[in-house]
């Protein structure tokens, strides 16, 4: 949905009323809500305000769990390097998480791609090649 608060008032609706306390509930992390669709919906906001067209990639498998691979988003760089210009982003909500996922994309097509970029509520750094930034960095990319 193109509006996080939008999408709280829809996927909470009881009765066509949304109550305050919804939003003191969340605003206090008292509900019981899947915060990683919240948090991906913002990046998504975030990353349509600063122009990016939206892509993801998924690849399913009913035989191997090896096989199965889903990257939140993929965005365009303006400028092409002797690398390719679409970098994969993770977004994490917890603190704790895997990059399964993306650890495979940058296994199989890392030849391919620019720089893999994890999202998450902790501080700047590069590791494995992998630049993690504050979520609040997004619209920066």
């Amino acid at each position: 949905m193109g509006d996080t608060g939008l999408l709280i008032s829809h996927a909470f609706d009881e009765r066509g009323i949304v109550s305050e306390e919804l939003y003191q509930k969340l605003m206090f992390d008292k509900l019981e809500v899947n915060a990683g669709m919240l948090v991906e919906n913002i990046v998504a906001q975030m990353l349509r305000a600063s122009g990016h067209k939206l892509y993801f990639y998924s690849k399913g498998s009913n035989t191997s769990a090896e096989d199965r691979m889903e990257i939140d988003f993929l965005i365009a760089k303006p400028v092409i390097t002797s690398r390719h210009n679409i970098s994969p982003i993770e977004v994490k909500s917890g603190s704790q998480y895997t990059l399964t996922s993306l650890k495979k994309c940058i296994a199989k097509y890392g030849n391919q791609l620019s720089t893999p970029y994890v999202l998450h509520d902790k501080d700047m750094k590069v590791e494995d090649s992998i630049m993690y930034l504050p979520l609040y960095m997004t619209p920066l990319l």
